[in-house]
């Protein structure tokens, strides 16, 4: 049977409510979920209780951003993290003001290429996030300067397009550390999509070690960013190292083009994941 363990609600940037998202997954037959929404963990009750009603096996989870440097941020993902651990809390309230602070920003760096964003309709589009995820690119979607999200990045708010800024989030260390004192195992989200200098990082031994020394615990190998060689590097790198493979869909919603389920993730990767968090949980 196939699992899928990166998926996202409305209470970050999905437009699926936890119960709508999970009984598409069960519909889909798969085995086992986790919700892994950016910086927020406020769809996890939720979650659990209608995963438990679907009787599909769920992972409570959390897709937290790191600032590696000013202009790459990396995506760790906490599985089995306990919600309401402090520490989690000060982690995700740090992020939190981080991104609100970077759609300031953007709408400042939008105003220097005299582009007015209406707060109304922005603030529409944040109030409603099942509409279709992000406020910004709805809101520049409304006004006819985009068409999708290959536009928004591409014309706008891709790394070194005009309205590009620097977000600074919780340091990827602290981020990992919090995960584990939290009662989660922590792993790299979609490895291959982290560049600097037009390099991808995880081609780096030095990066690689990085990780390894902070302690992360998985990658997550098996996605549709990665071509299948890459996806053959990554597996042979977590087998070399003692890492956890995961896998999913990071499924948005149909507005990001990616589908719930695909690639297929089999459930054999997930029992050592299980374990792992067990002993996590036993101290």
């Amino acid at each position: 049977m196939a699992i899928d363990l990166h998926l996202h609600t409305h209470a970050s940037d999905g437009t699926l409510s936890p119960r709508d998202l999970l009984t598409e997954a069960a519909k889909l037959g798969l085995a086992a979920v986790a919700i892994t929404d950016h910086d927020t963990t406020t769809a996890l009750a939720a979650g659990t209780a209608v995963a438990a009603e679907l009787g599909l096996a769920f992972i409570p989870g959390v897709e937290l951003s790191a600032s590696y440097t000013p202009d790459v941020s990396l995506h760790i993902l906490g599985y089995g993290i306990d919600p309401a651990h402090p520490g989690l809390g000060r982690i995700l309230a740090t992020n939190e003001k981080a991104w609100d602070q970077s759609e300031e920003d953007s709408i400042a760096a939008l105003e220097k290429m005299a582009i007015t964003i209406d707060r109304t309709r922005y603030n529409y589009w944040k109030a409603h996030p099942e509409a279709g995820g992000w406020p910004m690119y709805n809101t520049l979607k409304e006004m006819g300067l985009v068409r999708d999200v290959n536009e928004y990045f591409g014309k706008y708010f891709g790394v070194g397009r005009p309205a590009y800024i620097t977000i600074t989030f919780a340091p990827p260390e602290a981020v990992i550390q919090t995960i584990k004192a939290a009662g989660g195992v922590p792993v790299l989200a979609h490895p291959g999509l982290y560049v600097e200098d037009n390099i991808k990082l995880m081609t780096r031994p030095s990066f690689q070690q990085t990780l390894l020394r902070w302690g992360l615990e998985g990658l997550e190998a098996i996605t549709s960013y990665h071509s299948p060689e890459e996806t053959a590097f990554y597996l042979d790198f977590c087998q070399k190292h003692g890492l956890l493979v995961t896998g999913g869909s990071d499924y948005h919603g149909n507005f990001a083009g990616r589908h719930l389920g695909s690639p297929v993730v089999d459930d054999a990767y997930l029992p050592p994941l299980l374990e792992a968090i067990a002993r996590r949980r036993q101290g």
